[in-house]
C-alpha cells in the first residue's frame, strides 16, 4: 500500500454544538475534494462519534490524515522566544509552565531564526477525548491542534488580528505575525454573525507580549488589539472599501463560493487550514506536545506487585515468645 500523497489532508472544526470538516486532495478540481457541516453534543461521546461517523461519509470515507482543530472556552495561547535553548531546557520549561501555571500542553514553532514556544491553556483530556474519538468513527493518523493555529495558516503575511466566530456564544481572536501565533484567548462576539472571520491589517505592538503575562494582562492586550482590529473594520467599512481577503490557500479555489454555500471560506477557514496541516503543507509547525495524567480508576493498581509469606513461628532463641507476640501485633496469642 502507498502512504499518504503530501497534499492530501482531512481538517475538522469542533465546537461544542457544530462540526465542519473538509477534504483536500491534490487530484480535485481546485484542490477542495469535499465540505460538510453537522450538528454535535459533545458532553454525549456515543452522540459525537455518530456525528463523526456521518461527517466521514459526507467528506467520502477519506483516508488521508486528519487534524482536529479545537478552542473551547477559557482556553488561551502565549508564544515564548525558546531561540537557542536545548532539547532539556525546553523539557524543564514545559514543566515549569505545568507546574505553576497549569499549562500542559505546547507546540515549537521555527520563525526564520527564532524558534518560539507556544503554551497553550486547554482541557487536554478533551483533546485526546476528541482524537479517539475521530478515530473510533473512522478517521486515520488523527492529531488535533487549537484553532487559532489552524486559521494563521490561511491568512495573508500583512494580518496581524483575526477574530473567529465559531457557533452561538463560542469566539476567540489571535494577534498573529507573519502567519505565526502571537496569542489568542476566548473572546465574546456579539452582535456578529456565526460561523464568520474578521480579519485587520493594523499595528499591534508584539513588545507587550513578549513576556509571559498573567490571564487578566494577557486579555487587557488582546481588548486593545481587537479594539485597534474594529476601528480599522469600520472605518474601510463606512468608506466603502472592499474587505480584505480574509483566506489565501495554495492552490485551492476556495474563495469561489458564496458565504451561505458550505464550501465558503469564511465558513471553513479553520477546517481549510487544518486540513493543510494534515496535508504536510503547514511549514515549520510541529505536533502538539500534551502532558495528561490517567486518573481513571480502573488503572490505579495496575503496578506489579506480590504477596510474601512472613514467618512468625522462627524468631531468634533468644528472643522470648511473649516479647516476639509484642512485635507481631497480627500473631494469634
Amino acid at each position: 500500500m502507498s502512504g499518504p500523497i503530501r497534499g492530501d489532508g482531512v481538517g475538522i472544526e469542533v465546537a461544542r454544538s457544530v462540526i465542519r470538516g473538509v477534504r483536500l486532495r491534490h487530484d480535485a478540481a481546485g484542490r477542495l475534494a469535499a465540505a460538510a457541516e453537522l450538528p454535535v453534543r459533545l458532553s454525549d461521546d456515543n452522540a459525537t462519534v455518530d456525528a463523526l461517523i456521518a461527517l466521514h461519509a459526507e467528506l467520502g470515507s477519506p483516508s488521508e490524515p486528519v487534524r482536529v482543530a479545537a478552542f473551547d472556552l477559557d482556553s488561551m495561547i502565549q508564544r515564548i522566544d525558546v531561540t537557542g535553548r536545548s532539547g532539556p531546557q525546553l523539557n524543564e520549561l514545559r514543566s515549569m509552565l505545568d507546574r505553576r501555571h497549569g499549562i500542559d500542553s505546547t507546540v515549537v514553532i521555527d520563525d526564520g531564526p527564532r524558534r518560539w514556544l507556544l503554551a497553550i491553556r486547554w482541557d487536554a483530556a478533551a483533546m485526546r477525548r476528541l482524537e479517539d474519538l475521530a478515530e473510533r468513527a473512522g478517521f486515520v493518523d488523527v492529531s488535533v491542534e487549537p484553532g487559532p493555529l489552524s486559521i494563521a495558516r490561511v491568512v495573508d503575511s500583512a494580518t496581524t488580528y483575526v477574530r473567529r466566530m465559531v457557533s452561538q456564544g463560542n469566539a476567540y481572536h489571535l494577534v498573529v505575525a507573519d502567519g505565526v501565533v502571537v496569542s489568542a484567548s476566548t473572546t465574546t462576539a456579539t452582535g456578529h454573525t456565526h460561523p464568520d472571520v474578521m480579519t485587520a491589517a493594523v499595528d499591534v505592538t508584539l513588545a507587550y507580549f513578549d513576556d509571559f503575562l498573567a490571564e487578566t494582562a494577557l486579555a487587557e492586550q488582546m481588548a486593545r488589539a481587537a479594539e485597534r482590529a474594529d476601528v480599522a473594520v469600520d472605518a474601510a467599512a463606512q468608506a466603502g472599501a472592499p474587505l480584505r481577503p480574509v483566506i489565501e490557500v495554495p492552490d485551492a479555489q476556495v474563495g469561489d463560493f458564496p458565504e451561505h454555500d458550505i464550501r465558503s471560506a469564511r465558513r471553513q477557514a479553520v477546517a481549510l487550514g487544518a486540513a493543510l496541516g494534515a496535508a504536510g503543507l503547514a511549514g515549520p509547525v510541529r505536533p502538539v506536545d500534551m502532558i495528561v495524567v490517567g486518573t481513571g480508576v480502573d488503572d490505579q493498581f495496575d503496578r506489579p506487585w506480590a504477596i510474601e509469606t512472613l514467618p512468625l513461628d522462627d524468631a531468634p532463641a533468644e528472643v522470648d515468645a511473649d516479647r516476639s507476640r509484642r512485635w507481631r501485633p497480627w500473631a494469634r496469642r
